[in-house]
């Protein structure tokens, strides 16, 4: 049996674009390109790169018919709104005009670009070389500093010197055993009094499952979609309490975002959740 056009077609851009699994447009020529353009070309090249990814820009009945040039600009206005609003209703109840901030997989850096202008300082940070070449392209501004997370995992920001950490749309991309580097390494850039406020997804939710059943589909297209596509793991409330209690932080929340009351129109995150947390 043929695999669908889609996951071929997303197989063939993972394998194009990424110098490691999930680390979408991680590949050196995606920043290398951008930087050796004309500064005046960085941003339209660095949003055809974004269309490529299977998750930033997409397709839908509102912008089916678009121009390439429209459709991209479309998008951009989409995620500018959206992550506004998700710092706005969310992610300012946790801040101060003071503080450092470390947006832990910042992506093409929407929720950076958002939250800069309420703190001193933000600290961007993706694994992906491109996404943040993109980021610095697309969403720059004074005071937010775009950094490569290290392939160990390491965050590049000194110790004890962050005081909000928040995390939207990746840690229910990463297995257990990345989680748990992620919040040891979490807890390091941390003061003493600092918080973390990150998004995830329950058990229960259409379309996502656990990491176990991810791992027992052994055919080929559960394969391939383990090293190539974007995995979407849920985990039980039990479980995410126990991986941060674990890694050291003290009273873990776990708040539905639908009970919050924002207007997050045409984002999926409503039916998802939040957990919050101090080092």
């Amino acid at each position: 049996m043929s695999l669908p056009v889609k996951l071929l077609v997303q197989t063939a851009f993972a394998a194009a674009t990424s110098d490691g699994s999930q680390n979408f447009l991680g590949a050196r020529w995606i920043s290398s390109s951008l930087e050796l353009v004309p500064k005046d070309q960085r941003r339209p090249l660095a949003l055809r790169y974004l269309a490529l990814s299977p998750h930033y820009f997409y397709r839908t009945e509102q912008n089916a018919q678009l121009s390439k040039h429209d459709f991209l600009e479309y998008e951009v206005d989409r995620n500018r709104l959206s992550r506004q609003r998700i710092i706005d209703g969310i992610v300012s109840r946790y801040l101060s005009p003071g503080f450092t901030c470390l947006d832990y997989g910042c992506g093409p850096g929407f929720l950076a670009y958002a939250a800069a202008p309420k703190v001193d300082r933000v600290i961007a940070c993706d694994i992906s070389r491109g996404v943040l070449a993109c980021a610095r392209a697309i969403n720059p501004r004074p005071n937010i500093e775009y950094r490569l997370i290290a392939p160990d995992g390491s965050i590049p920001v000194t110790d004890g010197s962050v005081d909000l950490v928040y995390s939207f749309a990746v840690l229910q991309h990463v297995t257990d055993e990345i989680f748990r580097g992620i919040l040891k390494e979490i807890r390091r850039t941390l003061k003493s009094t600092g918080k973390v406020v990150c998004h995830l997804v329950l058990d229960g939710q259409p379309g996502w499952r656990p990491e176990a059943a991810w791992r027992a589909d052994r055919t080929v297209r559960g394969r391939i979609k383990w090293r190539f596509g974007l995995r979407c793991f849920s985990r039980s409330q039990a479980s995410i309490q126990r991986l941060i209690l674990d890694a050291g932080f003290t009273s873990p929340e776990i708040i539905s975002i639908a009970d919050l009351g924002l207007d997050l129109a045409g984002d999926d995150i409503p039916k998802q959740h939040l957990c919050v947390f101090t080092r």
